[in-house]
């Protein structure tokens, strides 16, 4: 009974050393094609860097990094030039990973500082503690992004200021999508703030989000160009929201001329109507008399509350309401 026992286990550990030795064979060839994949991609990296053009990239201490099944790359700082516009804009490290098992997508992250400088003296400090970008590709270009963001801030100087505009929110979002033929874009800004350098504030702290949709404008994502400024779409919802407890939000179709005027109907809702007409008066004190007649025509329409939904109409920029015009939108 022994003798049969150990004759049976022979077949069946030749068997696993087989098994064993094919597998690490498959891993030896795996592992020889990820590092022919990434040579390549580094050296594709490496030439879209180093290509001349008016157009200048650095990218300081290229690194290729990874594991068989995700390939990355690291810069120690990064750079961009155009002599064309004497424009220059410089970053800290940058980080970019893409998996093998989901070809076609990638994650990047950028550490700040950014500087940027223009040729008419503008100058943009921005800074943030997190900056993540996620991407996915398809066969004719971008299929998505998304880019978050935590502790953003910028500071914005040109020689039209007396002095620089500080602005500043905890968390920011940018998604953007194609949704067959049409453009699908989101974004949010968490505890935005807006203010000068000394301290004195311009806008209030609040948070907004935004949701929209352009028709027939999926091709911007493949780099198709914007040949007129003439489109058409649906703006889902657009919200802002105090930390006092002012909220608004609007909705509605609308369109934009070859010329970059608005035109819409959107449905719109205000909350807290002291608190508006407040803070308006704030940010718009030459104003007063138009800011003081528009929360009264609010208040009439609230019938003595504190809310009003209403229809806001756009006639190529002008806005109105049951037909006394309101304000001005210019063109974009």
């Amino acid at each position: 009974m022994a003798m049969e026992t150990t004759g049976g286990a022979r077949p069946a550990s030749r068997k696993i050393r087989r098994l064993g030795i094919a597998i690490v064979i498959a891993v030896a060839l795996y592992s020889v094609g990820w590092f022919f994949v990434a040579s390549k991609i580094e050296g594709l990296v490496r030439g879209v860097i180093d290509r001349p053009g008016p157009v200048a990239l650095r990218c300081d201490g290229l690194t290729r990094s990874g594991t068989p099944f995700r390939i990355g790359f690291a810069c120690d700082a990064t750079a961009i030039k155009d002599d064309r516009t004497g424009s220059m804009v410089s970053a800290g490290a940058i980080r970019a990973v893409a998996h093998i098992f989901n070809p076609g997508s990638g994650l990047v992250e950028l550490d700040g500082p950014v500087n940027a400088s223009f040729l008419d003296g503008t100058v943009v400090t921005a800074n943030w503690s997190l900056l993540r970008s996620g991407f996915s590709l398809g066969l004719s270009g971008l299929k998505t992004l998304s880019v978050t963001g935590e502790g953003l801030s910028a500071d914005l100087f040109d020689y039209s200021l007396v002095e620089p505009i500080l602005a500043k929110a905890s968390h920011g979002e940018f998604h953007v999508r194609g949704n067959g033929p049409d453009l699908d874009a989101a974004a949010l800004a968490r505890d935005f703030s807006l203010s000068v350098q000394s301290g004195g504030e311009i806008l209030p702290v609040f948070s907004a989000s935004t949701m929209l949709t352009l028709k027939d404008k999926a091709g911007l994502l493949e780099g198709r160009p914007l040949v007129s400024k003439s489109m058409k779409g649906e703006l889902g919802s657009f919200k802002i929201e105090g930390a006092d407890g002012l909220y608004g939000e609007m909705s509605g179709p609308f369109e934009i001329d070859d010329d970059g005027y608005v035109s819409g109907r959107f449905e719109t809702r205000l909350e807290k109507l002291g608190l508006w007409e407040k803070h308006l008066l704030a940010i718009f004190p030459a104003a007063r008399n138009t800011i003081s007649g528009m929360a009264a025509l609010f208040r009439g329409l609230a019938k003595g509350g504190d809310t009003v939904t209403v229809n806001l109409v756009v006639d190529k920029g002008t806005i109105t309401l049951s037909m006394v015009p309101i304000g001005h939108i210019p063109p974009i």
